[in-house]
C-alpha cells in the first residue's frame, strides 16, 4: 500500500473523523487532494473492508476497521511484545527471514518496535544479494544505507519459540473448530 494510505489509517486508527476533518490533516502533511477524489478513496477502502462508514448527519465518518487484514509487521508486533527482550530479535530475525526468504532490514526491525543489532545468534547479512532485496522491497519504504540481519547458525531456541508463534498466528487465522482438541493434555497416561 502507499505512503497515503499509511498515513490515513494511522489517523483513523487514532480517531473517527470526517471527510473535512481528513482532508484538513492530510493538508497539514503535505498531502492536498480534491475531496472528491478523497471521497471516492475513503469509499473505496470502506469497500474493500479497510474502513469503517458511520453516518452522523449531516456527515459520514470514517474510522479503521480493526478487524481488517493487517500486514506482517502489525501481527508480529502483536506476538512479540509479550516476549522477553533478550529472545525478540532473536524470534523476529528468525520470523522475517523465513517467511521472506531474504535478510531482514533494520528498518523492518524498527516497524516490529525492536532496536536492531548483533547478537549471538542474530549477524549482519552479508549478502552478495542485498541490493537485489532492496529494490524487490516495494510495500515499505528501505533506506539505501539499512544493514540487514540474519541468523547467525542454527539455534534450537530461536527455531522452537518461532514456530510457536507460527503455529499461533495460523490459529487465529483459520478456522481449526472441529479438527483439533478442545483440551490439551498435562500429563501422559
Amino acid at each position: 500500500m502507499s505512503q497515503y494510505y499509511n498515513i490515513l489509517t494511522e489517523m483513523l486508527s487514532q480517531k473517527q473523523m470526517s471527510i473535512s476533518s481528513i482532508a484538513r490533516e492530510l493538508k497539514k502533511s503535505g498531502y492536498e487532494q480534491h475531496r472528491l477524489i478523497l471521497t471516492g478513496y475513503l469509499r473505496a477502502l470502506h469497500d474493500l473492508g479497510y474502513l469503517e462508514e458511520i453516518d452522523i448527519p449531516p456527515s459520514i465518518v470514517y474510522t479503521f476497521n480493526a478487524n481488517m487484514k493487517r500486514d506482517i509487521y502489525t501481527v508480529l508486533k502483536e506476538r512479540l511484545k509479550d516476549m522477553d527482550a533478550s529472545e525478540r530479535l532473536e524470534v523476529a530475525v528468525f520470523l522475517l527471514s523465513t517467511l521472506l526468504h531474504r535478510p531482514v532490514f533494520r528498518y523492518e526491525l524498527e516497524l516490529l518496535g525492536i532496536e536492531a543489532h548483533k547478537t549471538k545468534n542474530v549477524k549482519e547479512s552479508r549478502d552478495v544479494r542485498l541490493k537485489e532485496h532492496r529494490a524487490a522491497v516495494t510495500r515499505i519504504k528501505i533506506p539505501n544505507d539499512d544493514p540487514a540481519y540474519e541468523i547467525n547458525g542454527d539455534n534450537g531456541g530461536v527455531l522452537a519459540r518461532g514456530n510457536e508463534i507460527l503455529a499461533d498466528i495460523i490459529n487465529d487465522l483459520m478456522n481449526l473448530e472441529g479438527l483439533k482438541a478442545k483440551f490439551q493434555q498435562t500429563k501422559l497416561t
